[in-house]
C-alpha cells in the first residue's frame, strides 16, 4: 500500500475490518494492523514486543488489529489459532485470513510475515513494514506520530481518543478536553478560577483588592461570590503560594445565624483531611464590618459539577460512577468523624479537570456551612428545615433530627440526576416536591440509558422513604454500587 492510503474496505472479506462494524477502531484512534503466522519465527520473536507496545500505548489511543496468516493448510485450524493467539496474549481482535482476502487488500503475497501496517487517526496508512526488524521501524514512527498528535489534538482519557483541533468536549462522553500545549489547561475550567487575567481597574475598584488579612493572606482578585459570600484569589504573603479566601458580605456583620454557619463551615471542613474534599486552612473573626469573618481554604481550579450537568445534559455512567466514588470517599470520611453535610447537591461538589498528577476528572465537596456533628443535638431548633428541596430526604423535610442516612437519600438523587440528566422529584411549588419526597418513589431509570441493575437498585435503596432501609453511611452506600 501507498503511504496516505485509506484503511481498506473491502465487501466479504472481514466485515470486523470495516469500521461501521467495529466502534474499537473508530477514527480519532492510531491503528496499528499486523499480520502474523503460527509457523513464523519472526512473528513469535515479535509478538511479546508488540504486546509491551500495544499496553503501553493503549493509554495514548493505540489500537490493534490481528490478522493470521496461515502459511500451511494445517494453518487454517480455527482451533489452533485461538490456542496460539491464547498463547501470544493477543488481547486485539484477531481475525483468521483463510483465502488472503485481507492480505490481498494490504501486500504481494511474496512479502515476508509478520508485516505491519500503521495508520494514522484518520486512518490514512502513515507507515508499513514487513520482516523481523520491521517492528522498530513502526514503533519509531508512531512515537512521532503520538508527539504530533500530542501537539494539535485535544485528547479524551476517558475513551483514549482524539479529536478535531477546535473540540472543547469530547464527543463520545462529554468530558472535557486535555488540550494540546505545554500546559493542557481547559478554559472550561479554568474560566472558574479567575474570569479574565488580572487587570488595572480605573472605575469603581473593588476596596478588598490589594488588602492583606492579618498581614498573611494578600487579596488579588475576586473569582466568585454567592448569596452569603465573596470569593477571592489570594497570595500568602509568607510563602508566596496562592489560596482562596472565602469573606462573609458585609450586610451579614451582625447576623449571629449567618455567621454561626460561617462558623459551622470552617469547623467541620477543618476536621477532615480528604483528597475529595476542600482543605480549610485558617478561619477568623474581625472587627471590621467590611470583612467580619474569612476562611482559607484550597484553590481550586474547577467548575460546579451543576454546571457540567448543564452542558452535558447526563454522564455516561462509567463518568458518573467514578465521580461518585470520590464523593461518596469524601462524604463517608466525614460520616467517619460523625460530620452531616445536610446540603449535598451537584451545586456543592467541584469537578477538578485532569492534570500532571491525576489521569481522570476529581471531585471535591465544598460548602459545609449546615453542617452538623451528630452528637450535637442542639445545633438546630427543633423544626428546623435545611437543605435544598430537590435533594432533601423525607426525614429532612419534616424538620426531624438528622444522621448519616439523610446524606446517603442526598447521594441517590444526585447520583440519578448524574445517570438520567434530570432531578428525581419536580414539581412547580416546593410544596409538591416536598410531597413526592415523602409519598412517591422516584421514577425507574430508562432502559435506554444502560444503567447497571446494581446502580439502578442501590439508588432506589439510598432513597428508601425510611432511613432504616437505606445503606447507614456513604461509604456503605458505595459498597452497595460497587464503586469500591
Amino acid at each position: 500500500m501507498k503511504p496516505d492510503s485509506p484503511l481498506p474496505s473491502f465487501e466479504g472479506a472481514a466485515e470486523w475490518l470495516n469500521q461501521a462494524a467495529n466502534p474499537a477502531i473508530a477514527k480519532g484512534r492510531p491503528l496499528l494492523i499486523h499480520f502474523w503466522s503460527i509457523s513464523s519465527e519472526s512473528s513469535a520473536a515479535n509478538i511479546p514486543h508488540l504486546a509491551e507496545l500495544r499496553d503501553r500505548r493503549k493509554r495514548e489511543g493505540l489500537r490493534l488489529i490481528a490478522v493470521h496468516l496461515p502459511l500451511r493448510p494445517d494453518e487454517r485450524d480455527i482451533e489452533a489459532v485461538r490456542a496460539a493467539a491464547t498463547k501470544f496474549d493477543l488481547t486485539e481482535p484477531c481475525a483468521l485470513d483463510s483465502f488472503y482476502a485481507v492480505r490481498d487488500v494490504f501486500f504481494d503475497p511474496t512479502d515476508d510475515v509478520p508485516a505491519y501496517f500503521l495508520f494514522d487517526i484518520e486512518h490514512r496508512l502513515k507507515r508499513s513494514a514487513t520482516g523481523e526488524n520491521s517492528l522498530n521501524l513502526i514503533e519509531d514512527e508512531l512515537a512521532q506520530m503520538l508527539i504530533n498528535l500530542r501537539e494539535g489534538h485535544p485528547f479524551c482519557p476517558e475513551c483514549e481518543l482524539f479529536l478535531n483541533e477546535e473540540a472543547l468536549f469530547c464527543s463520545e462522553c462529554g468530558l472535557p478536553l486535555t488540550l494540546p500545549g505545554s500546559t493542557g489547561a481547559h478554559p472550561y475550567y479554568k474560566k472558574h478560577i479567575s474570569g479574565a487575567l488580572p487587570t488595572m481597574r480605573l472605575v469603581n475598584p473593588d476596596p478588598l483588592i490589594g488588602q492583606r488579612l492579618l498581614g498573611k493572606y494578600e487579596l488579588l482578585t475576586r473569582v466568585g461570590e454567592g448569596g452569603l459570600s465573596l470569593v477571592y484569589r489570594a497570595r500568602r504573603v509568607h510563602i508566596g503560594d496562592e489560596v482562596a479566601v472565602k469573606i462573609l458580605l458585609r450586610k451579614f456583620a451582625l447576623d449571629e445565624g449567618a455567621r454561626a454557619r460561617f462558623r459551622r463551615e470552617a469547623g467541620a471542613a477543618a476536621m477532615l483531611r480528604h483528597p475529595n474534599i476542600i482543605t480549610i486552612y485558617d478561619f477568623a473573626e474581625t472587627a471590621d464590618e467590611t470583612i467580619p469573618a474569612f476562611i482559607v481554604m484550597d484553590l481550586i481550579n474547577g467548575a460546579p459539577l451543576r454546571e457540567l450537568l448543564h452542558t452535558a445534559g447526563r454522564f455516561p455512567v462509567e463518568r458518573a460512577s467514578r465521580l461518585m466514588r470520590g464523593i461518596c470517599g469524601g462524604v463517608g470520611a466525614a460520616h467517619k468523624r460523625g460530620i452531616i453535610h445536610r446540603d449535598l447537591k451537584p451545586d456543592n461538589i467541584l469537578v477538578v479537570a485532569p492534570d500532571d498528577v491525576s489521569e481522570f476528572e476529581s471531585a471535591r465537596i465544598v460548602d459545609f456551612g449546615f453542617a452538623k456533628l451528630v452528637s450535637d443535638d442542639g445545633a438546630d431548633e427543633k423544626g428546623t428545615v435545611v437543605g435544598t428541596p430537590f435533594y432533601m430526604s423525607p426525614e429532612q423535610c419534616l424538620g426531624q433530627p438528622l444522621d448519616s442516612r439523610s446524606d446517603v437519600y442526598s447521594l441517590g438523587a444526585t447520583f440519578y440526576e448524574l445517570l438520567s440528566g434530570r432531578r428525581p422529584f419536580t414539581s412547580e411549588k416546593v410544596s409538591g416536591i416536598i410531597n413526592k419526597h415523602l409519598y412517591e418513589d422516584a421514577p425507574p431509570l430508562p432502559d435506554e440509558l444502560g444503567v447497571p441493575r446494581r446502580l439502578s437498585t442501590g439508588i432506589a435503596q439510598a432513597m428508601a422513604k425510611d432511613p432504616k432501609d437505606r445503606p447507614q453511611t456513604a461509604t456503605e452506600l458505595a459498597r452497595l454500587l460497587q464503586l469500591i
